[in-house]
This record gives C-alpha cells, structure tokens and sequence, in this order.
C-alpha cells in the first residue's frame, strides 16, 4: 500500500472515529497557540496593541475548549436518551409493551425498536454533537467571553498603567537626582574656584 492510500486511510478513519466536539476541541487549541505566535510576531503594530490583541485571543480559545468540552458531554447524554425503543416504534405498541403485553408482535416489534436504537445512537450522537458545537460557537462561548475577558482585560490594564507609572516615576526620579548631583558639583566647583582667589589683584600681595 503506498503513501497516498495509507494517509487516505487513516484520515479516513481519523474523521469517522472521532466526533465534531474533538475537531472543534482540536482547532481550538491549535488557534490558542498560534493565533497569538503570529500576533507577537507582527512588527507593524506596538508592543501593547499586540500584547492586548494575543491575550484576548488565547483567553478566547481558552474559554472554548471546556465549553466545546461540555456541549459534548451534553449531547451525548441527550443522544443516549433519544436513542432508545420507545422513541422507534408506535406509541400504541410501546404502550402494550410497558402494560406487560408479551404477544409476539409486540415482542417483535419492540426488539426490532432496540435495533434501529442500536444502529441510529451514532448517527444522533453526531448530529447532536455538531448541534451542540454550532450552539457553543454561535451563542454560548461569545456570551461567556463578554462576560469574562472584558472583566479580565481590564485588570490587566490596570497592573500594566501602575507598572508603567512605577517606572516613569524611578526614571524621573534618577533624572532629577542626576541633575541635582551634576547642580551641586558645578555649584562646588564655583565656590572652590572663588575662595581660591584665582585671578589676578591690582596693587596686592
């Protein structure tokens, strides 16, 4: 088997075995890890624009994987519930068969029920699971993300503006105290030149 039909193959089974909450999971932490990369490696915004911009979006995705996490959790609780007997054969039959009637078409029936359940519970895991992606992309993971970036961003600022007036504040101050140390030697240096009576005196000794 050559490379093209082994790729083939596992891709193949790769999309069939796993879920849309994995795939939705999977690009989520791929855009947490190099969304941000790229952001950081623009050279023509300033450091802060880029700085907010990459932790906005690694918050983001952040947010994203246990929302996608629970959706799928929860879809796949509901396809369980939905995937049974009753909801595969006539209300009329499903009735005799919980009032106890074991006639053999209403035995008949309810086993083939089970089967149909059997054989649809992954085409509704699937479904629902997609479902409950769409829902978290849609509505549930932007609401979420209102709620607490904004919140989380702002503090941030915060720490960073007090950081920023810590240091302007020790730069001015090893400012001043350069001038006030460069003041007083050129004010010393005035006084020792004065008393040393430099210069020359008219009718002196």
């Amino acid at each position: 088997m050559g490379l093209k039909q082994t790729l083939e193959k596992r891709l193949t089974n790769f999309g069939k075995n796993n879920s849309p909450t994995l795939v939705a999971m999977s690009i989520a932490a791929a855009k947490g890890i190099f969304r941000p990369t790229f952001t950081m490696m623009d050279t023509k915004e300033s450091y802060e624009t880029k700085r907010y911009t990459a932790i906005r979006e690694g918050l983001t995705e952040v947010i994203a994987i246990p929302v996608y996490y629970l959706s799928g959790v929860t879809t796949a609780f509901l396809s369980k519930k939905l995937a049974i007997p009753k909801h595969f054969m006539s209300k009329k039959t499903y009735q005799k068969y919980i009032t106890g009637d074991k006639s053999d078409a209403v035995l008949s029936s309810y086993k083939h029920a089970e089967e149909l359940a059997k054989i649809n519970l992954p085409k509704i895991t699937t479904t629902s699971a997609f479902a409950g992606v769409c829902i978290s992309a849609l509505f549930v993971i932007p609401y979420v993300c209102s709620a607490t970036i904004k919140p989380i961003m702002q503090k941030l600022e915060k720490s960073s503006s007090k950081e920023n007036n810590i240091i302007e504040k020790t730069n001015n101050t090893q400012v001043n105290k350069k001038s006030n140390v460069q003041s007083f030697k050129a004010y010393s240096n005035y006084n020792i030149y004065k008393n040393n009576g430099y210069g020359m005196k008219v009718g002196g000794l």
